[in-house]
């Protein structure tokens, strides 16, 4: 049987991506699966498809909040409520989205721990990751200045921009209504796709694994 095979396209932007990365990562279930996360750009699925943000509805602006924090009291994700600064909006996640594709390529093995301490700065801390003067230092606090220094570098050149705009089309392109979105591939080679956080528990049956719950992280 071949290795199971997940990969979560996300963007900062989306707080159930954020749920989804948080337990793919943490969960003691997701350790036999190879794992790529890919960074998309959120606001190109506006034009795109024609994407209604919770904050869109003033009911489901506020009820977004009470649904996340259920979610997070039930797998002990660290959450705290508000919403982060610059949010939704003010500033988007272009330049931050486009730093992650450029750790992806300069430093893989770095690469979820940048990642995971990205989201907790803007999700956690609320702080506005969205812009250069935030994310810059968090990513050298994880991967020194000079490394860091190389990702900003990278994530100005057309082969980031370029590869941005592939991985948000392909997302699209495979059907994608939203984030975070889903692909699977268990044992025996079979590829399904799921859309948010609530169906985290069909990725874990389809590929296999054990039941999810909250004990597992």
């Amino acid at each position: 049987m071949a290795r199971r095979k997940l990969t979560l396209y996300f963007d900062l932007h989306s707080p159930y991506a954020y749920l989804a990365f948080y337990v793919i990562k943490n969960s003691s279930v997701f350790k036999t699966c190879d794992i790529t996360y890919v960074p998309v750009l959120i606001v190109a699925y506006v034009n795109a498809i024609g994407l209604k943000p919770p904050w869109s509805s003033p009911n489901k602006a506020k009820w977004f909040q009470t649904d996340i924090a259920r979610w997070c009291r039930e797998y002990n994700i660290p959450w705290n409520q508000g919403l982060p600064a610059n949010y939704p909006f003010k500033v988007t996640t272009l330049k931050v989205q486009r730093v992650l594709v450029a750790c992806s390529l300069e430093c893989p093995s770095r690469y979820p721990d940048v990642l995971n301490a990205l989201y907790h700065a803007f999700w956690v801390e609320k702080k506005g990751v969205q812009l250069p003067q935030v994310h810059e230092p968090i990513v050298a606090r994880v991967v020194g200045d000079k490394l860091a220094a190389k990702i900003i570098v990278k994530s100005t050149t057309e082969e980031v921009k370029s590869l941005l705009k592939q991985n948000t089309e392909a997302a699209i392109a495979s059907g994608s209504p939203g984030l975070p979105w889903i692909k699977a591939v268990n044992g025996e080679g079979q590829e399904e796709f799921f859309w948010g956080f609530d169906h985290l528990g069909q990725v874990v049956k389809f590929l296999g694994l054990r039941r999810l719950n909250e004990s597992h992280l």
